[in-house]
């Protein structure tokens, strides 16, 4: 399951567009459609399905998510959202109600949406919206952790504090005009940074490079594993294949450059498609170029480097 599955019959580009980070949206859904994700009976451990998914919700949205397991009996009091959420309804159902943006509670205004969440439905309420959700029903929250200008910030200290300009020791003892010189040198880089047209997405391409798993899940991979079994990507974020030169390609990833013969290329963008893939599919694709030991080497490498 990914994103596409959560939001249909919803595009995932008409939610980009039109609701991520703006409006709520209620997708009503049919009763089993969430059914796999959750072993109802038990909150404390999260099943295998609902971290798989998280990391694909984390490959869509670019952003480390949060699970939050809610049983039958856990009520959600009206609260102002400090994140984005997806709220998915497994079974069971629960009444709801969103309202607008407002730095205060909402008190005697409409709410923008009432109503009931049953099997199959999905709920994404942004950050600063308001939320209340009775008992009832198995659920499962998706708490994204958006990146803010906070964390720009932080990249950008990292990006300039290398520049001659902030190695330079602090005048505290000149005059005031070296002083004021010093500070002015300091000024101009950071304003030529932040000038920069390519500064949000120079910062997207590094945080998504250096992101971090936060869902591994499975089993180590192993020659002996049973061929149904499922090769899933561990990456929070797509991976990056490219070519370094005519014999050799780079996997990046979670802040690794992985080298690789030219000859795996079509192999790694099997995977970064179509993961999570059985074994046995895998093997099949590629045993007429490559032999069954190779193949095998090859996922011992990815598995080596936490990549699968």
């Amino acid at each position: 399951m990914d994103l596409e599955t959560v939001l249909s019959p919803v595009g995932v580009p008409e939610f980009l567009d039109q609701y991520f980070g703006r409006s709520f949206l209620n997708i009503a859904g049919s009763p089993g459609k969430f059914s796999g994700l959750v072993a109802l009976g038990g909150i404390d451990d999260i099943p295998e399905p609902v971290a798989m998914l998280a990391q694909e919700l984390e490959r869509a949205l670019e952003a480390p998510i949060r699970i939050n397991l809610l049983g039958d009996s856990t009520s959600v009091p009206l609260h102002r959202r400090e994140r984005d959420a997806i709220l998915l309804q497994i079974g069971g159902q629960s009444d709801c109600q969103v309202h607008g943006d407002s730095g205060e509670p909402p008190s005697g205004n409409a709410p923008a949406w009432v109503g009931l969440l049953r099997p199959g439905d999905a709920l994404y309420v942004p950050r600063g919206w308001w939320l209340c959700a009775g008992p009832g029903g198995m659920r499962v929250s998706f708490e994204i952790e958006n990146p803010t200008g906070a964390d720009l910030l932080d990249w950008v200290v990292e990006h300039v504090k290398q520049d001659q300009a902030f190695q330079a020791d602090i005048p505290r003892f000149t005059d005031p005009a070296t002083k004021a010189d010093y500070v002015t040198g300091l000024r101009k880089v950071l304003g030529r940074v932040l000038r920069s047209p390519h500064l949000l997405e120079g910062y997207r391409r590094a945080a998504n490079r250096d992101a971090q798993p936060g869902h591994a899940s499975g089993i180590p991979w192993s020659a002996n594993a049973p061929e149904d079994h499922l090769i899933a990507i561990l990456t929070p974020r797509r991976i990056r294949i490219k070519r370094a030169d005519n014999q050799t390609i780079l996997l990046v990833a979670m802040g690794k450059r992985l080298r690789f013969p030219a000859e795996a290329a079509p192999l790694l963008h099997f995977l970064s498609d179509r993961a999570p893939v059985p074994i046995a599919d895998f093997y099949a694709t590629f045993t007429g170029e490559f032999d069954r030991d190779e193949l095998c080497d090859f996922l011992s490498a990815l598995s080596r480097d936490g990549i699968i």
